[in-house]
């Protein structure tokens, strides 16, 4: 029998446990999202060519699976008016879900209310979320190279998810990234066409002393 990972989640701004009584009773709550990939047969190769990255440069994917099966201890008036109240606030509408043991990461898709049953003192009813692929950080993450002098160079630790960066310099300057270079004005600003790959980025910097780079990390 699996071991249940999730015990409560807060769904948008209410708690499955504490606002509605309900647990979590099974344990196959999210599944992994399946990675898009493009292999193309070639009459006479060997193999099939694998074009999966050929787009951006990484493998995109497919919409995950949330399924939250909730049963609470309860009467038969007070279930059918948390029925309702679920009904009528969530299904068919964009969630977020933080889950207790993960107050870190949150996820966010379409949900949907199903099966809403009443079993002697208990009652049960699924909510399933049609949630993005990445699992994203609560907070956004904020790093600052700096320097004694006009020439900055470090890495940048990025999640799994690829992401463009608002960047903030205090003066107008080059930044060196993957090869290409951007040109930046002093101050905050999106930066067309810099993207920070998975994990580590290298990054330098010439004419100013410092640069910062906000953004939300996403993990599979």
């Amino acid at each position: 029998m699996s071991e249940l990972i999730f015990t409560g989640a807060m769904i948008g701004d209410e708690h499955t446990l504490h606002d509605w009584g309900a647990v979590i009773t099974n344990s196959d709550v999210v599944s992994m999202p399946k990675p898009n990939t493009v292999l193309l047969e070639i009459p006479g190769r060997n193999g099939r060519l694998d074009l999966s990255e050929v787009l951006t440069g990484d493998i995109s994917y497919g919409n995950r699976e949330i399924k939250l099966k909730l049963a609470a201890s309860t009467n038969r008036e007070k279930w059918q008016e948390t029925c309702l109240h679920i009904f009528n606030k969530y299904h068919g509408r964009a969630v977020s879900i933080v889950f207790d043991e993960d107050p870190g990461h949150y996820y966010t898709g379409r949900a949907s209310v199903s099966d809403p049953q009443r079993l002697a003192s208990a009652g049960q009813l699924t909510i399933t979320v049609d949630a993005e692929p990445y699992r994203y950080e609560t907070e956004e993450y904020e790093i600052t190279l700096s320097s004694s002098t006009t020439a900055v160079s470090g890495n940048v630790e990025n999640g799994r998810m690829p992401v463009s960066p608002a960047v903030i310099v205090p003066s107008a300057c080059q930044l060196f990234h993957d090869g290409k270079i951007y040109e930046l004005k002093k101050g905050t600003q999106d930066v067309p066409g810099l993207v920070l790959h998975p994990f580590e980025n290298e990054v330098s910097v010439t004419g100013a002393k410092s640069i910062t780079f906000k953004f939300r990390r996403g993990y599979l």
